[in-house]
């Protein structure tokens, strides 16, 4: 910046790399309703979901079949907020993150609402709700070592088959985000793609005759993901560069590039929805889905970082932005919430279909359980991170006031 001190063109550099982002909050919201969503529906007895318009029959299916999408959502979410310090740092806006303070803040971030949980699971045991794990799995769950393959157990939150495939990639960004820089970036996606690609088929090979299950397992590991999240790093990489510059696209400009994200998104949740019949038998969607909804997410991402007007009018408002907030409780505690009302029995005298009388049940239980989560254990934690802090421009986390709530 010429005619400006060096020390205040950091200054601004650094504010403008560590804008606010609340829309992120709220997207993030939307991601883990939408992944509860999918669950009531399945615990209802999944059906299709018509709507009646005149002569037109509307299949809003897709939108319940897929809500596990939502996790696509949180991965590639998640690694353009942690991306964001690196790709400042790469681009000398920021000093470089503190690798150990880093790492403890991911720690931080997840474990004590995880060790809540199987504190929980182990009381409710004790009371003849549920079983015990063996000491092998409760050993694999507190050190997150589940869905390793036949080697390892299962987790005892089926959902948490996320928080290892996470911490993957916490321990790789680092090394990834040393190519976050002008004319680099290109070899690391490529490197994430092929990579991500050689990973599936290799895989796929070795497990194409055994159940879904053991397919699920070995394909959905961090090397068969790399590449959504690569996407989201590159977003966040875009973001920076332009926010640094005073280059920012422009609102009408930003309106487009989240709305071509979007219809991406929607387009593909639909193509896997209809899909879904061959997808584990070696369908093309098999090797690519990921990839190309990781993508068109990083686009919205972007977009939305840069100001898109629709975009804080989808999920800028205050409630999704709350739910984004406690959104890494409402993502641990609705599946078992939902399993523990099954074995009540709770809905058995439902007359029809269980879903509007489940579906708000869970939801607002969810939300109790995942505010309490937040309030009790996860702020507290998220505080000791802070506190060892070195440098607030480093944040690892960079949404306004909701910053703690990253995934």
């Amino acid at each position: 910046m010429r005619g400006i001190p060096d020390d205040v063109a950091m200054n601004d550099r650094r504010r403008a790399a560590s804008a606010e982002l609340p829309t992120l909050t709220g997207l993030r919201g939307f991601a883990a309703l939408w992944v509860l969503l999918y669950h009531v529906w399945a615990a209802s007895v999944p059906r299709l979901m018509t709507v009646e318009a005149g002569p037109l029959t509307l299949d809003l299916t897709p939108l319940f079949s897929c809500g596990w999408a939502g996790v696509d959502i949180f991965f590639t979410l998640s690694a353009f907020l942690l991306s964001l310090p690196f790709a400042a740092s790469q681009l000398g806006a920021m000093p470089r993150p503190s690798l150990g303070t880093f790492w403890l803040r991911r720690v931080l971030r997840i474990l004590p609402a995880h060790y809540a949980q199987i504190a929980v699971y182990l009381v409710l045991a004790a009371l003849g709700i549920g079983a015990w794990p063996s000491l092998a799995q409760l050993a694999g769950n507190l050190v997150l070592w589940f869905n390793f393959g036949r080697l390892s157990p299962a987790p005892m939150n089926p959902v948490t088959y996320t928080l290892p495939i996470e911490f993957c990639f916490y321990l790789l960004i680092p090394l990834l985000a040393l190519a976050l820089r002008p004319r680099w970036w290109i070899a690391l996606l490529v490197f994430a793609i092929v990579a991500t690609q050689a990973y599936r088929h290799l895989m796929f090979g070795l497990v194409a005759h055994a159940d879904i299950p053991t397919r699920v397992i070995a394909l959905e590991q961090l090397p068969g993901r790399l590449d959504q999240f690569v996407f989201g790093m590159l977003a966040a990489f875009a973001y920076t560069k332009c926010a640094v510059s005073g280059r920012l696209p422009s609102t009408r400009l930003s309106d487009a590039l989240f709305g071509l994200g979007l219809v991406a998104v929607a387009g593909m949740v639909v193509a896997i929805h209809a899909g879904s019949p061959t997808y584990w038998d070696g369908s093309p969607l098999l090797f690519s889905w990921h990839g190309i909804v990781g993508a068109a997410v990083a686009l919205m991402l972007f977009a939305a970082a840069a100001g898109s007007p629709l975009a804080r009018t989808l999920f800028g408002n205050r409630a999704l932005r709350h739910v984004g907030i406690v959104s890494f409780g409402l993502y641990l505690w609705h599946y078992p919430l939902i399993g523990w009302l099954e074995a009540a029995h709770v809905f058995d005298r439902v007359e029809g279909y269980r879903l509007p009388w489940m579906l708000p049940v869970v939801l607002v239980l969810s939300l109790l359980l995942a505010e309490i989560s937040y309030r009790l254990i996860e702020r507290p934690a998220m505080r000791i991170g802070r506190a060892h802090e070195r440098d607030p421009g480093t944040r690892t986390e960079l949404v306004a006031g909701t910053a703690d709530a990253v995934r």
